[in-house]
């Protein structure tokens, strides 16, 4: 049984009574109807109404006049727009005075319930925030940093919370996680929790620097090292003095140079190239990889005396596809800033969305959530919904993955079938691919080229 008391307004009896019925019959055990929108204020302010169907049409008010009164005194309450009429401009106006959504009668079932247990569930998470978040500024006002990640996930709360246990101290911090999980974000709030937040950010994504210019980026050098260097140098190290450094793909560190990270860590200090003299620092090193630097360490890919400096605190943060409905408050809030920058007013996702969204694992995690979302905004033909034409192939596809031959094969054979797959889908572009797939670019050229080696 649902205890959530649910408000239904409409001029026809009847209706009121087979909505009522639909809704018991579903679990709602306290639902109230009302015929007369002039007396729907004072039922609210009576009874702990947590959600409202409200018809347009109706003799005695417009019931978007009603919905602009509702939302005036209570904010936080959703309504759902129950009409039999289905227009494009009512629906419009209807969102932009706040309706959670618009539904034309009459309604489909599935799609009533879905919204429903949608809109429910955004409005106990608001409340749980708002409490939260007034509890955390009674307590702890620096704590406020989190209110920007949007999560609702219990995994997701115990990685705030060794945010906290680790951001006063010194010691390094390791950030393991797919692409696209937001590692860098929480690298930052690591930083901005720290006794060291008024000092320096220095974020570092080391798959970007050229093998030949790893030290020289990191370290700095002297004016006539090498061909070129017609200027001193500070490095990133030396940049980040008093401050934080962030070694995002640590694990694309060349072995050569793990030493003198090493050495970085041990003795805080650097030199620069060319330079005898050390230069002493006073920095904190967070790092970060999407790659399990254990293994990398039994493979003799990385020095296991650097891995264990580098992990004296260790968080994990989960994929989006283990963060529960986290895809669809994400999908909703990035809806709603996709809605801003393109001028659109798209009210929702279709049902099939919906389940598609739930059921696609996301590879590229917050990060791909937020492009297909983006994209489908800015390209949907149709006024009211997303549906499932507006999102990407891999979206659907994903639910059943296969190889196309059909045949047995290895497990081998079957990843570089769907690394050729994907660079594709992504038009063979290294870039767009590597993300999906969740490695570095510099990770996939190497696959490429011994996949290409083996087709010569």
């Amino acid at each position: 049984m649902l205890s959530n008391s649910i408000l239904i307004v409409d001029d026809e009896i009847s209706y009121l009574e087979l909505m009522k019925g639909l809704l018991e019959q579903e679990g709602y055990q306290n639902v109230i109807t009302e015929e007369n929108p002039l007396k729907v204020i004072s039922i609210i302010e009576q009874k702990n109404i947590e959600l409202i169907l409200l018809d347009v049409y109706m003799p005695q008010k417009s019931g978007l006049d009603l919905l602009e009164e509702i939302y005036a005194q209570f904010p936080n309450i959703p309504v759902i727009i129950i009409t039999a009429v289905n227009e494009v401009e009512v629906a419009l106006k209807a969102i932009k005075l706040g309706a959670y959504e618009f539904i034309t009668k009459p309604p489909d079932t599935d799609r009533l319930f879905l919204t429903i247990k949608r809109a429910l569930g955004k409005r106990l998470l608001e409340t749980e925030r708002d409490s939260l978040r007034k509890a955390l500024s009674d307590e702890k006002p620096e704590q406020k940093v989190f209110s920007d990640i949007i999560t609702d996930s219990p995994a997701m709360f115990k990685v705030f919370e060794l945010v906290e246990i680790f951001a006063p101290t010194n010691e390094t911090v390791l950030i393991s996680g797919e692409t696209g999980t937001g590692k860098d974000l929480l690298a930052r709030k690591i930083h901005d929790l720290s006794p060291r937040h008024q000092g320096p950010f220095i974020a570092v994504n080391l798959a970007s620097i050229s093998p030949s210019l790893f030290e020289s980026e990191l370290f700095g050098h002297k004016k006539g090292t090498f061909t070129g260097a017609g200027n001193d140098k500070m490095g990133y190290f030396e940049a980040a003095q008093n401050g934080t450094i962030f070694l995002d793909e640590i694990g694309e560190l060349p072995l050569e140079l793990q030493g003198k990270l090493l050495r970085t860590i041990q003795y805080n200090e650097i030199m620069r190239l060319g330079d005898p003299k050390p230069i002493n620092l006073d920095i904190r090193i967070i790092s970060a990889t999407n790659r399990n630097l254990l293994d990398a360490v039994n493979r003799k890919e990385f020095r296991a005396d650097l891995y264990y400096r580098l992990n004296r605190g260790f968080i994990h943060i989960p994929p989006l596809r283990k963060r529960g409905d986290d895809v669809l408050i994400l999908a909703d809030h990035f809806l709603e800033t996709g809605n801003k920058i393109y001028n659109r007013n798209i009210l929702g996702f279709s049902e099939d969305v919906v389940n598609d969204l739930r059921t696609y694992s996301f590879p590229g995690n917050v990060r791909e959530l937020e492009n297909i979302i983006f994209n489908a905004v800015a390209k949907t033909s149709n006024s009211q919904y997303i549906d499932t034409i507006d999102l990407p192939a891999a979206v659907h596809s994903d639910k059943q993955w296969s190889t196309d031959t059909g045949k047995l094969t290895s497990l081998e054979d079957a990843l570089e079938e769907h690394i050729m797959y994907v660079m594709k889908m992504m038009g063979n572009s290294v870039q767009k691919t590597a993300p999906i797939l969740g490695i570095s670019e510099r990770t996939l050229q190497r696959r490429l080229k011994i996949i290409r080696d083996k087709t010569k």
